[in-house]
Parts: structure tokens; sequence; C-alpha cells
């Protein structure tokens, strides 16, 4: 049985940084840990910016003066705390939108599903924001949205108390390797019935056993797990993966999840290599690609009245931990899709939300 577990961080004596998951204090169920991102452990608006300033201030000279600590190291944790504080700022004062802009009605306006047998999370409020939560585009900008926060909140609820149902839904997902979130989300895609199609850049043996074991421990009836043996960097398997999908396997697909990827680490501005080449193309380029050969398909059997919900892998990670060659650019970039799924043509055929993986995990929606 999987419990849930909260990220812990631990900078060593010796300034290593190393990062693991724990099981969470008292919470043994799901419902227990809806209920603790709904309000346990909320980001408050109300963060005093200047004690929490001068906590890194103290922090940084005490790491400052030890001497075992590498000059490297030092620079990494102050850039990480900084980075930290700054993030916690209150965001500007949006701006009216500009003549022209489509207008939207506000979150407020829009009705919570109404779930039998599951208290409301009416706790909610705009000025508490949850862990887990939603933003709702307003002009030109992305702000939390408390309304869309409860329904989202209440629905997960649903689904840890009484369950969910995948039956009949055709999922892919890409950057599903041991140990990744997407693992975690191939099981219950298969828990729940769903057809899931994977990728993987090391097709053998051993790989498809892992995953065969997978669907032996999970997969439901009507579930199926499908390996693909694919290279997201190459143009020719991305179209060669979604033709495979809708022609050999006659799937349209329900939900798109790309997250592969490969890291970076160690690449400032002057070390770009061709290494970060190929990470880019795999997280920015031939990820739209993906979404455009769907499009594509769709439109040419005319499936416009089935969008392809598209889980975008986005980051709070835009520059600021700084190392990692083409990563925040690849992040960043894909935030302009929710632009353009209302300037160009493709919107009724795909649905795109992105999920913020980071410090806090909040969704922006198209």
């Amino acid at each position: 049985m999987t419990f849930p577990t909260a990220p812990r961080t631990v900078v060593t004596d010796k300034g290593e940084i190393k990062y693991s998951e724990v099981v969470r204090e008292n919470v043994r169920k799901l419902e227990a840990y809806v209920q603790e991102m709904a309000s346990g452990d909320s980001v408050s608006g109300n963060v005093n910016i200047q004690k929490l300033q001068d906590d890194v201030l103290r922090l940084w000279t005490v790491v400052k003066s030890l001497p075992e600590i590498s000059n490297d190291q030092k620079n990494r944790i102050k850039a990480l705390y900084d980075g930290v504080a700054k993030s916690l700022q209150a965001p500007p004062e949006p701006q009216p939108p500009h003549p022209g802009t489509r207008s939207r009605r506000s979150s407020s306006q829009f009705l919570r599903p109404q779930i039998t047998g599951v208290t409301p999370f009416t706790s909610i409020t705009q000025d508490k924001t949850p862990l887990l939560h939603l933003k709702r585009k307003v002009g030109t900008t992305w702000e939390y949205s408390s309304n869309l926060t409860g329904a989202y909140l209440d629905i997960l609820h649903e689904i840890a108390t009484s369950g969910t149902s995948f039956k009949d839904k055709n999922a892919l997902l890409t950057g599903v390797g041991k140990g990744s979130i997407g693992v975690e989300i191939v099981k219950g895609l298969l828990a729940g019935g769903a057809r899931v199609v994977i990728t993987t850049s090391s097709y053998s043996r051993k790989t498809v056993e892992y995953y065969q074991s997978i669907y032996h421990t999970v997969g439901s009836r009507g579930s199926s797990l499908t390996v693909v043996p694919f290279n997201q960097g190459s143009k020719q398997d991305v179209e060669a993966l979604v033709e495979f999908i809708y022609t050999t396997l006659g799937m349209d697909l329900d939900y798109i999840l790309p997250f592969a990827g490969i890291p970076e680490n160690g690449r400032e501005i002057d070390g770009l290599d061709d290494r970060s080449e190929l990470a880019h193309r795999m997280m920015l380029v031939n990820l739209l690609r993906i979404l455009g050969a769907v499009k594509n398909k769709k439109a040419s059997r005319h499936f416009v009245t089935r969008p392809t919900q598209v889980i975008l892998p986005l980051s709070p990670n835009h520059g600021l931990f700084g190392n990692d060659g083409l990563y925040s650019e690849s992040k960043i970039s894909l935030e302009t899709l929710f632009q353009r799924w209302a300037s160009e043509s493709w919107g009724e055929y795909l649905c795109l939300a992105g999920a913020v993986i980071g410090y806090v995990l909040s969704f922006f929606t198209c």
C-alpha cells in the first residue's frame, strides 16, 4: 500500500543538498491528504518578507563561516534561499485588460458542482491559497481562483473517498522512468481502467518486464498498457508515434502527459552544448510537434467534440536556480500555449492544463 508522502530537503554539514520523500505524519488515507492540502499547509498571503529575509541572512552568515563548505556550494545555497524569498513576495497588482482582449467571466460566477456525501471546502477564501490550487485567466494575467480551487478540492476528496473511473479513456505518457511522477500517474490510470500508451528511450526486455509488473499489480478490467520505443528528440519518431496510436491502435487520445526530459545540470550561459540543444528540442520543440500531430489526426477525422486534455509540465524555475542549461527556457516557453490556444486554430482539438510542479502545485487551465 502507498501512503501519501511529503518532500524533505536537508542541507548537510558539508553543504550538500539532499532531497527525499517521507511518509506524512498522521496522513494514512488520501482523504486526509486532500484535507491537508486544503488547509494544513496553506501558503498565506501575509508572509513577513522582512523576517524571512533576515532569517536567510542569518543562515547565510552561518554557512559562510564554515570552512569545509566550498565557495561553489556556498553560492548555490545563497542563490537557493534568496530565490525562495523572492518567490514568496506578493505579485504585482494585475493591470486592466488591454482593449480588444477577449473577456472572461469572473470565477465567482461559476457554480461549484453539487457532490452528495462530500463536505465542500467552504473554508477556501481568496486570501488563503492552498498548496493545491487553480488559477483562472483574467484579462492578460492569471489569478488564483478560490471558487475553482474549492470545486477542484471537492472533486479530489470525492475521488479519494469513492474512487474514479477511466473506463474507455486513452492516454499517452512520455517520461515515465522508474521513480518518476509519470509512473505514479500510469498506475492511477491503469487502476481506473484506462488504455495507456507509454514511451521509453531504453526499450529492452528488462524495461518491458518492469512495466509489465506494474500492469500485473494495478491493472484493472478493460485497462491495457502499450510500451513503445521512442526518441522524443526525433521528429520522425514523433510522427511515427502518433500515427501508430491513431492508425495501428485505433485510439483517439483523451489525455496527453508529455513529461519526457533530460537533465542539463552544470551548464551556464557560456556552457551550452549539444545536450542542451537536445533537451530543448525534447522538452519544447518536439513536445509541440506531438500536440500538432494529434491535432492533425483529430482534424482529419473531424473529432471536434472530443478535445484531448493535455497536462503541460510547467515549473516555477524561470532561471531561479541557474546552472541548468535551457531548462527554464523550455518550461517558460510552454506557457505561451495558453495565449496561442485562443489566438490559433487548434483550440477545439486540444484542452490545456499546466501543472506547476515545485514549491506548490497549481494549475493553469484553458
